[in-house]
């Protein structure tokens, strides 16, 4: 089997092409230089990304109530 040309994939290509194989570590790198690569990006702290869960569970449970 010819692996596809991860240069030439979107993200989201690459998103599910590593869904169905996970292993694959060349995929991988790949989609983490293209994610590295854009511009802007924040990146969050443990804490900060705790505090996100729950921003969107109580968003879950208020669209619930509704």
């Amino acid at each position: 089997m010819t692996k596809p040309d991860f240069a030439k994939m979107n993200k989201s290509e690459l998103k599910a092409y590593l869904l169905k194989h996970r292993n694959d570590t060349e995929a991988f790198h790949a989609l983490m230089d293209k994610i590295t690569s854009e511009p802007n990006q924040k990146f969050y702290t443990v804490e900060e990304a705790g505090k996100l869960q729950e921003l969107i569970e109580d968003k879950r449970r208020l669209q619930g109530n509704s």
